[in-house]
């Protein structure tokens, strides 16, 4: 909407003299270089092609103007009584006191420039200028430009939110597979200094929970199956961005997003006691560790759409305070009604996220300035609601310090200051989440690389595309890509011999010759030939995962398998190393497995992966990253790799050998056709091997009973030796199984937490976890009356049993021979 010269000359003045009166600044406080002459908003009918839309823009500004007049002079007469929340900071009161309906729609509207062209039809600054924009996702150059409008104009400045949790111009990988809680910590507190030089003063964490691996968001964090170890990881990430209290961070995207067999976006049904007990879980060491709100997520609960869900509402203002802020999805506000037919007209859907589903930030819709203002002019929503969600978003700019300091990460110098920036804190994350599955034993014959090792490197992900290392949301990392660190590059720091061919592409290519794929496969085998060790690395590009990029067929290639098959016939001798990278649980197929000397997994590391990788295979780091998922037994199985799951009125498994069960002997069980009487894993949730051994000794409880009402937790230990020849990490988790509960099926397995020590060779130490009763407890069939313990009516028939193990596949291992195995520690859970 335009103005008229002389309306915008006295708001701009009016709005200069506000912002004086709630110790924001005045002219002189506006920044280097600007005034306000020259930021006003200039009258659009000056050029002949804008005078039609001008002509309607000073009527909408006349009628605002006259409306405003109104409602001062109502105003005189009778004073506002209503008293301030006491979540709202009293200089947040005040701004949105001194603001007429339209700025203050303008503080929940955040949209990004060319957003704004396209759905307003004019330049974004215009808007800025008339005090139309709250926040802007990051907008380069243009930052310093329109927070001096804003400024200028007597406006909060812009909060200029980011998804970059990662870093920016150089980033780590999402922290998938890491279980040092510190180096995740460290990580993000770096992330946090560079978001803040880039200008970006909000960040979103990914919380998402990904039912089946077809999803594209897996590699966001969708694909940590337990949402204890997501909530540890939240917590850290919370806890590393909020350090300095520059930031804010919101968990993103609250309901039952990625739940689904389908693509991006689908939803399957999904009760509240299953998303309070799977799904919820994930966000609460966020909330716990100070998180400031949410972004909702683009599916429904329970046939409400999560934008517009009271229930989603109060949750987030349960879990994160009366504060907490609501931000909407990309255009989601909009989806109420165009996307799922929630509401009549985009008008209501305004109308209901505001009001029903609490929402905050209207990202990208353009909804809330459009139709807010009349929406309270017609009486359907009052001055008072839209001024205290106004001042909610000023309190969070106010505890932030953006109200005081505008300009940071706005200089010109910004670019040069984020490249030249720390980066350990990056590199370490990578080492850290990196995950040797073979060889379970050490051998020094493989593993480290001597210095003197002849070395070739084959792989369409070794040199082929550095961005393919940095994976989705890599804030602007793709900006500058001759930063990134190939496995190449670094393996040639360490061995400047090291010879090179890629092999082949990732996938078959149509459109070009077999001929060519057979030379190029024929060509890596050569130069196999002459080598002491091969290190082959495949797997994914960063585009077959992360948002709206589902796949319908997961699985390693076969032009892939084909190259290791021809790789280890070319040179039987040579010590081969695979590498596989992708963002979501894949199978590793058989003729891999067979070939491979040693066999690591890994995520897209970020900017500094090549230098991650070679000090792990030079011995410089240890491999401490363990799976935080199954990896499936084949192709197909994309789903059921969280033994979390319900237990079922059938085996799991058909034969268990020494098993004394007829119905384990019998053929009607719950298993694949073809796989054997397997786990759906080949791989289990925290397996990972080192350049050493470890063993576990001594499984003991300091009791052999937990009370639900007492506030004695009960204490299991276990002692953990370093059995080879190298010091290292050894991880160790504690799992839990309840034998009965007459409220609701329980499940087959739910771990309860980890703990790391490193040891030198010959050492051991004694690792001691406490059980609570408020650990053991799950929603029941009732979700409003919240979690709690379930005791057996006799405990003593069936006692419960926890597990201390290195990873889950050692505590189904103890299931399957019910409990006979030394980790299996049983105790009885009374009232």
């Amino acid at each position: 909407m335009g103005e008229v010269p002389e309306i915008a000359q006295r708001r701009a003045l009016r709005q200069v003299e506000q912002r004086r009166v709630a110790g924001l600044g005045g002219a002189k406080g506006s920044g280097p270089g600007v005034t306000h002459a020259a930021l006003l908003p200039p009258f659009p009918g000056h050029s002949r092609k804008g005078r039609g839309r001008a002509e309607g823009c000073c009527r909408l500004a006349i009628r605002e103007y006259r409306r405003a007049r109104i409602r001062r002079r109502a105003a005189s007469m009778t004073p506002r009584t209503s008293p301030r929340p006491a979540h709202v900071t009293e200089r947040a009161w005040t701004l949105a006191g001194a603001m007429t309906l339209r700025q203050l729609a303008g503080q929940l509207n955040s949209i990004d420039p060319g957003r704004y062209r396209q759905l307003a039809g004019e330049d974004i600054a215009r808007a800025v200028a008339r005090g139309e924009v709250g926040g802007s996702g990051l907008v380069g150059d243009r930052l310093r430009e329109l927070q001096g409008i804003a400024v200028a104009n007597g406006h909060p400045p812009l909060l200029i939110k980011d998804d970059g949790r990662r870093g920016f111009y150089l980033v780590g990988p999402f922290p998938l597979y890491c279980f040092d809680m510190d180096l995740v910590r460290r990580a993000h507190e770096q992330a946090a200094i560079d978001a803040n030089k880039a200008g970006a003063r909000l960040i979103r964490l990914t919380c998402d929970y990904a039912f089946a691996q077809h999803q594209g968001r897996t590699q966001e964090g969708g694909v940590i199956s337990c949402p204890r170890f997501m909530s540890e990881v939240t917590r850290a990430s919370t806890e590393g961005l909020v350090a300095e209290g520059r930031v804010a961070v919101v968990l993103k995207h609250l309901g039952p997003y990625q739940y689904t067999a389908g693509p991006d976006y689908t939803a399957l049904p999904i009760s509240r006691a299953e998303f309070l007990e799977t799904v919820l879980p994930r966000y609460a060491g966020g909330f716990e560790a100070g998180a400031h709100g949410v972004m909702m997520s683009f599916v429904a609960l329970d046939g409400v759409p999560a934008h517009a869900d009271p229930f989603l509402r109060d949750l987030a203002k349960t879990k994160a305070g009366p504060g907490a802020i609501i931000e909407a999805d990309y255009d989601a506000i909009y989806e109420i009604h165009g996307g799922f037919g929630y509401a009549a007209s985009p008008r209501e859907a305004a109308f209901r996220a505001f009001r029903e589903g609490g929402v905050h930030i209207d990202l990208c819709s353009l909804l809330y300035l459009t139709h807010l203002p009349d929406l309270v002019e017609e009486g359907r929503l009052s001055e008072e609601e839209l001024r205290v969600r106004a001042a909610e978003l000023l309190t969070l700019k106010d505890r932030i310090g953006l109200l005081d300091d505008p300009w940071l990460g706005t200089g010109p110098e910004r670019e040069t200051a984020l490249l030249a920036g720390s980066t350990r804190a990056y590199r370490d994350l990578a080492a850290g989440s990196v995950v040797m599955l073979r060889p379970a034993r050490p051998d020094p014959a493989t593993l480290p690389i001597p210095s003197s090792a002849r070395l070739s490197v084959i792989g369409p992900l070794a040199d082929q595309d550095p961005e393919d290392w940095l994976g989705a949301y890599s804030s602007h990392a793709n900006h500058h890509l001759e930063r990134v660190v190939t496995p190449l590059a670094g393996l040639r720091k360490h061995w400047p011999g090291a010879a090179y061919a890629r092999g082949c592409d990732y996938d078959r290519d149509p459109g070009r010759p077999a001929a060519e794929e057979e030379r190029e496969i024929a060509a890596a085998a050569a130069l196999a030939r002459g080598a002491s060790h091969v290190v082959l690395f495949l797997g994914e590009p960063h585009e077959w995962s992360g948002e709206s990029a589902a796949l319908a067929d997961p699985r390693l290639p076969c032009l892939q398998r084909r190259l290791v098959e021809r790789v280890r016939k070319a040179n039987p001798e040579a010590k081969l190393i695979v590498f596989v990278t992708a963002g979501r649980a894949l199978h590793i197929p058989r003729e891999i497995e067979a070939a491979a000397d040693a066999l690591f997994w890994t995520a897209h590391l970020g900017t500094f992966a090549g230098d991650a990788i070679a000090d792990i295979l030079a011995g410089l780091r240890e491999p401490t990253g363990r799976l935080s998922h199954g990896l499936p037994i084949g192709d197909g199985i994309t789903s059921g790799l969280d033994r979390r799951a319900e237990r079922i009125g059938r085996p799991p498994v058909p034969v268990v050998e020494g098993s004394a069960s007829r119905r384990q002997r019998d053929h009607w069980c719950a298993y694949y056709l073809g796989l054997g009487a397997r786990w759906p894993s080949a791989y289990h949730f925290g397996e990972g091997y080192s350049h050493t051994s470890f063993a576990l000794s001594d499984w003991a409880l300091d009791g052999d009973r937990l009370s639900a009402s007492a506030a004695a937790p009960l204490v299991a230990r276990v002692r953990v030796t370093n059995t080879g020849e190298r010091a290292g990490t050894e991880t160790v988790h504690l799992y839990y199984q309840d034998m009965v509960c007459e409220e609701r099926v329980p499940r087959l397995l739910d771990r309860l937490g980890h703990r790391q020590v490193r040891l030198d060779p010959g050492a051991s130490a004694v690792l001691s976890f406490a059980v609570t009763p408020e650990m053991l407890a799950r929603p029941g069939r009732d979700p409003e009356a919240g979690a709690r313990v379930w005791p057996d009516r006799d405990p003593a028939a069936n006692p419960d049993r926890l597990f201390l193990v290195q990873h889950e596949g050692q505590a189904l291992e103890a299931i399957a021979r019910f409990g006979d195995a030394p980790c299996a520690l049983p105790f009885l859970l009374t009232d």
